[in-house]
């Protein structure tokens, strides 16, 4: 259909729109598009002011270039959005009626170059609803397909997506023909698996990167010391901190697979931090407690603020004040050259919130205090041992109350399943069935939400496991760099709480790692200011 322009009417702006699939068999090419897109304009008398490309971008979502042409058509630049199919607009369906919307308040309109229609009819709507709703079941139709794809690989121990992995080869894969990214199925080279690279070395590196930061626990200076050794990321780009901490942690080199965990919800499950692993069926470069060491030490260094991460004194970040529980923070006496703690509500400037005071106590005396303690836990730690070693008989055969709650949701889905296998034989009538179905599953919530708490509690620490990090700790206290230090307190102190009520009387609260707490008077010098004793 041919539209003919009043003479004397000028062209209609308009944005010309082409998006390609991620999806293979709707990798329409952007000339193809683009074409269609000309030759509507010139049927229907749009002038396309501006060209807006999403290459290999998916529909499902509106976080792409899409939402800068609507915005420019609210604000009257443009007053037509065209595009090749109104899929190529979007396939969420929430995302289509609340954007499309956007667009039609604003004066604008949405035209499909290959589906014609008069959308300000009531015909043209129901048509344009239509294929907007064949779009979305498209797409969750695909991601249906794809998700038991990903379940079949993830049974098979391979990485769903068949992404590159450092420190591997990808074996039984052939690159396509026709596309870069994409491979195809090589029977002559055997069943798809993943073999460490001993042969270029890479696969040493990454063994040796885990190695170097449970010692280190410095990404910037890892990924230096392996950029220095020639390895490249698995684009061939060099190797940057975040990248290696990334890598690192899907924990592959362990004999692992890292996932989006089941049961989360989120919208995007890529940048989720709630992952899940699953045993692979490739070889591991690197042993289990090996792993098990980088993954405790990652959520104590990852807890801490960047700058506490490359601490300056040893009790950096673990004095807490124990009067308003604000961090301490290192101070300087300017006449003596001494430093300190003090606490932190001092720097906060926030109006109507009461000050905790400076709480100054020198940090010898914070630290003579935590050696004292640490000196005596470990007698007090192998006693304890002693008696639990012991008492073993008598507790052994005990569940832990984990288990009983999965035997109790275990007992509640077989009752469900009875439940519903009574009502399909039409042993039991629905009247029945519906209330004992409710109690059954208000249950199962409970005891789920049970699960959780346990889940969401940090693994227990065992305190003989601290008993070689304290006696070296002893040891070493005063030969060990300040970052050293403070890294490895950080494995068996919780935090320390600091109190101090006047110049003469101060102590402090040390919180274990293993949840056990110790009082310590401070006795040595802890003020800022000489004592009247030593000026005398």
């Amino acid at each position: 259909m041919i539209v003919r322009i009043p003479q004397g009417q000028s062209l209609i702006p308009a944005i010309g729109y082409i998006r390609v699939s991620m999806m293979l068999e709707e990798k329409i090419s952007p000339d193809i598009q683009r074409t269609a897109i000309k030759e509507l304009a010139r049927r229907r008398g749009f002038r396309i002011i501006e060209w807006v490309e999403d290459l290999d971008v998916s529909g499902r979502t509106f976080q792409r270039k899409i939402m800068k042409v609507i915005s420019d058509v609210e604000e009257g630049t443009s007053k037509a959005i065209l595009v090749w199919k109104y899929s190529r607009f979007g396939r969420n369906r929430t995302g289509n009626q609340l954007n499309l919307a956007r667009v039609e308040k604003a004066g604008g309109e949405l035209v499909s170059a290959t589906e014609e229609i008069d959308a300000r009819t009531a015909v043209g709507k129901l048509t344009r609803g239509v294929l907007f709703e064949l779009a979305a079941f498209e797409s969750d139709r695909a991601g249906e397909q794809w998700g038991e794809a990903f379940q079949n690989r993830l049974a098979r121990g391979l990485p769903p997506l068949g992404a590159a992995q450092f420190g591997y080869i990808r074996r039984g894969r052939a690159r396509h023909p026709l596309y870069h990214d994409r491979t195809l199925a090589a029977p002559e080279d055997g069943p798809e698996r993943y073999e460490p690279d001993h042969a270029s070395g890479f696969a040493g590196i990454l063994a040796d990167s885990y190695d170097r930061w449970i010692a280190d626990r410095n990404f910037s200076r890892l990924a230096d010391w392996a950029n220095a050794r020639g390895a490249r990321t698995t684009t061939g780009g060099k190797w940057k901190p975040g990248e290696m901490t990334r890598m690192m942690d899907r924990g592959f080199a362990a004999g692992l697979i890292c996932v989006h965990h089941r049961d989360c919800r989120c919208s995007k499950p890529s940048s989720c931090r709630t992952k899940e692993y699953h045993p692979g069926a490739h070889d591991a470069v690197i042993n289990m407690e090996t792993w098990e060491t980088y993954k405790r030490l990652r959520k104590i260094t990852s807890a801490l603020p960047p700058r506490a991460r490359r601490a300056v004194y040893p009790m950096s970040k673990l004095c807490k004040c124990g009067y308003c529980t604000n961090t301490m923070y290192p101070l300087k006496v300017n006449h003596s050259g001494r430093m300190g703690w003090v606490c932190g509500s001092i720097y906060r400037k926030r109006y109507n919130v009461p000050r905790c005071g400076t709480r100054f106590v020198t940090m010898e005396a914070v630290e003579e205090a935590v050696q004292q303690v640490l000196v005596e836990w470990l007698p007090d730690i192998e006693a304890e041992a002693a008696l639990a070693v012991a008492g073993l008989q008598v507790h052994e055969g005990g569940d832990s109350q984990p288990e009983m709650l999965r035997r109790e949701l275990e007992r509640i889905d077989k009752a469900l399943e009875r439940q519903t296998e009574l009502l399909i034989n039409e042993v039991i009538p629905q009247s029945v069935y519906e209330p004992v179905r409710d109690r059954l599953l208000r249950e199962r919530e409970a005891v789920l939400d049970s699960l959780a708490e346990f889940e969401d509690r940090p693994d227990p620490i065992d305190p003989m496991d601290c008993v070689p990090v304290i006696e070296g700790l002893i040891q070493e206290w005063d030969s060990l760099p300040a970052d050293r230090l403070r890294d490895i307190l950080g494995e068996v102190i919780s935090h320390v709480d600091v109190y101090r009520e006047d110049r003469t009387t101060a102590w402090i609260v040390v919180h274990s790692a293993w949840g056990e707490t110790r009082r310590r008077e401070l006795t040595s010098r802890f003020s800022k200011w000489r004592s009247r004793e030593t000026a005398g």
